[in-house]
């Protein structure tokens, strides 16, 4: 074989592997672009509630509904609780509901920092909202909560009677207090103040109804 005729095969060969090296990089840029897109369109949905809250109850229960009406992979979905910092009470922090109340945001903080599907943790707080009363009165509702969810409730316990459990509520607190949010509940989608429910919805100028907050979420991720 000539020379030539070598070096003419060799070129070939280099010119098909960088045009397909050209593709495959094409490629991966797309699947990128794809992957960032898809993790930056989840919409932020933040409920701020106190544990023990009616309003909270109602509220949460509302969202129920919602979440079953939308992608919830395309959600990002965000509860935080409202309380004063007080470094006399047990847990750092008063609670308007009393000191049950703050051991109920604990226990559902722990529950989902252990278990951090949406699916199972706010399922976890739509258990105890059934018997709202008893939230924090000791851990007998939280861990029939965890045993109907499958759910070993020991971790969870040992979460809430730790500085863990502290830490969390006060991370909680914080965001809460960042946005200034006083009332339980408020909803906040996509970062905006979206309605409040105090005794009342108030402060909703585009509904209140489930097929309307489903709107919002769906038009924000649109």
């Amino acid at each position: 074989m000539s020379r030539t005729l070598t070096l003419g095969i060799a070129s070939l060969f280099l010119l098909g592997f960088l045009s397909l090296s050209a593709v495959y990089t094409r490629q991966a840029a797309q699947w990128t672009r794809i992957i960032q897109t898809d993790n930056s369109i989840a919409v932020p949905v933040e409920l701020f509630v106190m544990s023990k809250c009616p309003d909270a109850v109602h509220c949460e229960n509302v969202f129920a509904k919602v979440l079953d009406k939308v992608d919830m992979n395309r959600v990002q979905l965000d509860v935080n609780y409202i309380a004063q910092p007080d470094p006399d009470q047990s847990l750092g922090f008063k609670c308007k509901h009393g000191e049950s109340e703050c051991l109920g945001n604990v226990q559902e903080l722990c529950f989902r920092h252990l278990h951090p599907d949406p699916r199972i943790w706010y399922s976890f707080i739509l258990c105890m909202n059934e018997h709202y009363g008893a939230i924090g009165k000791g851990n007998g509702l939280a861990e029939s909560c965890a045993k109907r969810l499958g759910v070993t409730y020991e971790p969870v316990e040992d979460c809430a009677a730790s500085t863990l459990g502290q830490s969390l509520l006060a991370t909680s607190v914080d965001r809460t207090n960042h946005l200034n949010v006083t009332k339980s509940c408020t909803i906040f989608i996509n970062n905006r103040l979206r309605c409040i429910r105090d005794g009342t919805w108030k402060d909703c100028p585009d509904g209140h109804d489930v097929s309307d907050f489903v709107k919002t979420i769906e038009d924000a991720y649109d």
